[in-house]
C-alpha cells in the first residue's frame, strides 16, 4: 500500500513537470518536438505550445540553434484550395493566452541541419524576446505521426 502511495505521489509531481522552459516573463512552452526527416532532408520542423502566462504579450523576434544554419517562423495558409508557407519576421503571444505551432498552421522551420537527426535525439534552440530575454529550450526528435 505504501510503495502505491508512492508511485502515485510521484506520478503527480511528474505531471507538473511538463513545461520545457518557464521564465520570469511568463512564458512557457510545452508539447515540444521536432519531426524526425529523411537524412537528405535540408529542412526539419519544429512544433510547441507557447503560453503567456502574463499581463503583456510576448513578442519572439528569434529562434537559433548550434544545429541549424537559421531557423524561420512560418504559417501554412489555405487560400483558393491551394496550400502555401507565409514568412514571419516574429511570433506574438497576446497577454494571458496561448500560441499552437502544429502541423498545418504557424510553426519553426529548421534550416540546414549541421547532422542528421533521428528519434531519440534533442536540439537546444534558443528564443529572443524583444525584451531581449534569451531563454534555451531542449526539443526531442521524434518521428512525425501522420
Amino acid at each position: 500500500m505504501k510503495y502505491k502511495i508512492l508511485s502515485l505521489l510521484l506520478l503527480a509531481i511528474s505531471s507538473l513537470l511538463n513545461p520545457v522552459y518557464a521564465d520570469e516573463k511568463n512564458l512557457v512552452i510545452e508539447d515540444a518536438w521536432i519531426a524526425e526527416a529523411p537524412p537528405v532532408s535540408k529542412v526539419m520542423v519544429a512544433y510547441m505550445t507557447i503560453k503567456n502566462t502574463g499581463s503583456t504579450a510576448i513578442e519572439i523576434i528569434r529562434a537559433e540553434s548550434d544545429m541549424y544554419s537559421s531557423i524561420e517562423f512560418h504559417e501554412t495558409v489555405h487560400e483558393d484550395g491551394m496550400a502555401r508557407m507565409v514568412r514571419y519576421e516574429s511570433l506574438t503571444i497576446s497577454a494571458n493566452s496561448k500560441l499552437e505551432l502544429k502541423r498545418g498552421g504557424p510553426h519553426l522551420m529548421l534550416f540546414n541541419p549541421v547532422k542528421t537527426l533521428k528519434a531519440g535525439d534533442s536540439v537546444t534552440i534558443k528564443l529572443l524576446t524583444k525584451d531581449n530575454l534569451t531563454s534555451s529550450v531542449s526539443i526531442p526528435v521524434i518521428k512525425a505521426q501522420y
